[in-house]
Parts: structure tokens; C-alpha cells; sequence
């Protein structure tokens, strides 16, 4: 995705309400309705929007594939509002991406070591009640010549 990005430190930027290309008479790519609702911090920005704008000390807009030669213009209350282009910040989503690709084998990592767990616990219990067994067999052996040597004599 191809993405530009702007910033204004204009005290009249938090107060945008358009973002649009100068050269073209209709649409916008973004607007906000209204414009006493305060602009969102940049750490919760979600637009379904071709521009997205949110305020930290700066008001900062990203923009998804602008066609080359777009005249952007942001617009607020009292008119123009100054921007600079600027470097666009690494997305959240693509920094993320790499932890949701381990999720699947993480899962599966403490789904085996859950199994082998539970074998080794199985493992235990068998070989215990196993030695119980055998000593129960060994000492019911001992008893019986025991008693089987007392009788005779």
C-alpha cells in the first residue's frame, strides 16, 4: 500500500475539517462532520476514509494511495490550514504482522508440551501402581512360603 503522509503544527490544524485535492471541484478524502468533536490520539486511528487524521502534539494525516499530482489541501474553520510532507511512520498493523505469523506454531508449542505432560504424568502412575503391584505380588509370594513352611513342619 502505497501511503503519504502530512503534519501541521498550525494552531488552527486541530480544528481541520476537509482534506481534499485542490485541482478537483467535488469530493474529499477525508472530512470530519463535526468539528467540536476533537480530533483522536495517533495511537487509536481507524478510518474507513482514504486519509486518516489524529492529534498527538501535532496534527498528523496519513493518506493511502494518493495519485501522483494530487494538490492536498487541508481546510479548517477559518480556512487554509499549513502542512508539511512528511515520513510516514512504520503502520502498526505491518509491525504486528510478524507475531500473528508465530501465533499458530506458539499454540501448537503449548498444545505438545500440555501432551507430553500428560504422558510423562500417565508414565509415573503406570510405573507406580506397577511397583505396587509387584511388591504386593512379591510379599503375597513370601507370605504363602511362609506359611506354607510353618505348616509342614
Amino acid at each position: 500500500m502505497n501511503r503519504t503522509c502530512f503534519m501541521s503544527a498550525d494552531p488552527a490544524a486541530p480544528n481541520v475539517s476537509k482534506l481534499y485535492d485542490q485541482k478537483v471541484d467535488f469530493g474529499h478524502f477525508w472530512a470530519r462532520d463535526d468539528p467540536n468533536i476533537p480530533l483522536p490520539q495517533c495511537d487509536n486511528v481507524s478510518s474507513d476514509s482514504q486519509c486518516s487524521v489524529c492529534l498527538d502534539q501535532l496534527v498528523r494525516v496519513v493518506c493511502r494511495n494518493l495519485t501522483a499530482g494530487v494538490e492536498f489541501f487541508m481546510e479548517g474553520r477559518g480556512g487554509s490550514i499549513s502542512f508539511n510532507k512528511t515520513v510516514c511512520p512504520e503502520p502498526p498493523s505491518q509491525m504486528l504482522a510478524p507475531s500473528r505469523h508465530h501465533l499458530p506454531a506458539i499454540i501448537s508449542a503449548i498444545i505438545c508440551l500440555i501432551f507430553i505432560i500428560i504422558i510423562i504424568i500417565i508414565i509415573i502412575k503406570v510405573g507406580t501402581n506397577s511397583s505396587r503391584t509387584f511388591s504386593d505380588v512379591a510379599s503375597t509370594r513370601t507370605r504363602r512360603r511362609t506359611w506354607g513352611t510353618d505348616r509342614q513342619v
